[in-house]
């Protein structure tokens, strides 16, 4: 399930506003939100029957279940004013007890007496991350040192070179599938970079308490969109794509229309705006046919998609915790690769998140239902025993068929569009 949609998509009619905001995620409502306080007339269009994007609930056992994106941290300052101002609870995730890494020889716990990694091996790789991220600006990654190298250079490929200790080269691997859901293979140096220089770093990124995913939305981070939306002064128009952008042509016999008036056009669709965002992934904003006097459509990226099938696996009660465990697993073959523990502020109930991702999650998107179950439990009952064998449920949500999201986390480029192609700010003219 989803958050609770709003009401359905209106007949097509002829309206005019300020502003068209295209995609009712965070940004897209957020750009809205200040539009509006500056004045704006605007409204928002989205082409699903809900608002929220990239963030959406399951709903069991009375809990929300976050299916999408649902952790911040402190350096989310963006986002936790919103959820102040919307009056929305946070809850810590951190959970106590030993981790588990499950390398290739079996479930090893891990704690502050026991690194699963050579210490050396890995603090040296790193150190080497922060040390040539700190050197990328964010705004304009393709003037960075070694630009041109970094970004036709594999991540796989520079982490071959640079380390000979195999710990190294397997925390990279993880790294990248765990932050940027894609194959290390798949990923430019350049753009690790500026995703580490663009988050904080990555202990920052990679770390609960105290790190990016210190919290999360006590009842759903899919309530901050749909607060949000409620606030607009238009209803969201949902269930309606946008199909073309082109300048308004006056009517037969009619005046001609004020400068820079734009037509935003889909099949549930026609409004006259000055302005549009486009607040919606590369591959859907490619579909949108661009028609305007001296606008030339941005390159979105080449890229591989993210790829991101998100699991909660339920359980009566936390059952792990009885034998000291946080939760919380890394390991080094698929499909499941990652799980963290969810279980706190749920009533008593059990449950464990786990994170199928790139290449992974492509070839467990094409098992059948009963094999993917099979699959995910048979990893849980390594870690966690016979137990792990019965939960109340398992929902999944298997991002890369959302149509108008294409995969989580994010788009990722392929190696060399930074410094090749780069995004429209770079490039005089755009």
């Amino acid at each position: 399930m989803t958050g609770v949609p709003l009401p359905g998509a209106s007949p097509p009619e002829q309206t005019a506003v300020d502003v068209v905001v295209i995609g009712a995620g965070l940004a897209g409502l957020a750009a809205a939100t200040e539009l509006e306080a500056a004045g704006c007339r605007v409204q928002v269009v989205e082409a699903l029957g809900r608002v929220g994007g990239r963030t959406a609930s399951h709903h069991r056992y009375g809990q929300a279940l976050d299916a999408g994106g649902g952790y911040l941290g402190v350096r989310h300052v963006r986002v936790r004013e919103l959820a102040g101002r919307f009056g929305l609870a946070l809850t810590p995730t951190a959970a106590p007890g030993a981790n588990l890494f499950d390398l290739g020889a079996g479930p090893v716990r891990s704690d502050a007496h026991r690194p699963a990694f050579n210490a050396l091996a890995v603090g040296d790789a790193l150190d080497r991350l922060d040390e040539l991220a700190a050197g990328v600006p964010p705004a304009d990654p393709g003037t960075a040192p070694d630009a041109t190298e970094l970004d036709r250079l594999t991540v796989a490929a520079w982490a071959r070179r640079e380390f000979p200790h195999p710990d190294a080269r397997l925390l990279i691997d993880l790294l990248v599938r765990q932050m940027l859901a894609a194959d290390p293979a798949e990923v430019g140096m350049l753009h690790l970079l500026f995703y580490l220089a663009s988050g904080g770093g990555v202990h920052y990124l990679t770390a609960f308490a105290g790190g990016a995913q210190q919290d999360r939305f006590a009842g759903g981070a899919h309530q901050l969109a749909e607060r949000m939306a409620a606030a607009l002064a238009r209803p969201v128009r949902l269930g309606s794509p946008v199909t073309d952008l082109h300048a308004e042509q006056p009517a037969p016999g009619g005046t001609r229309p004020a400068t820079g008036s734009i037509r935003v056009v889909g099949p549930q669709l026609s409004v006259r705006c000055a302005r549009v965002v486009v607040a919606v992934p590369p591959g859907p904003t490619a579909r949108i046919r661009l028609r305007l006097p001296g606008v030339r459509r941005p390159p979105g990226p080449a890229r591989t998609r993210g790829a991101t099938v998100k699991l909660h696996v339920i359980y009566d009660r936390p059952f792990w915790a009885d034998h000291g465990l946080s939760g919380w697993v890394t390991a080094g073959a698929g499909p499941l690769r990652y799980v963290v523990d969810d279980s706190a502020g749920r009533d008593g109930l059990g449950v464990l998140v786990g994170f199928v991702t790139g290449p992974d999650a492509r070839a467990y998107g094409r098992l059948p239902g009963a094999a993917r179950r099979t699959a995910v439990l048979d990893r849980l009952v390594t870690w966690f025993g016979p137990a792990a064998r019965r939960p109340l449920a398992l929902l999944e949500r298997d991002w890369q068929v959302e149509p108008t999201v294409e995969g989580c986390y994010a788009a990722v480029p392929e190696p060399g569009w930074w410094t090749g192609v780069g995004p429209p700010w770079q490039v005089p003219g755009r």
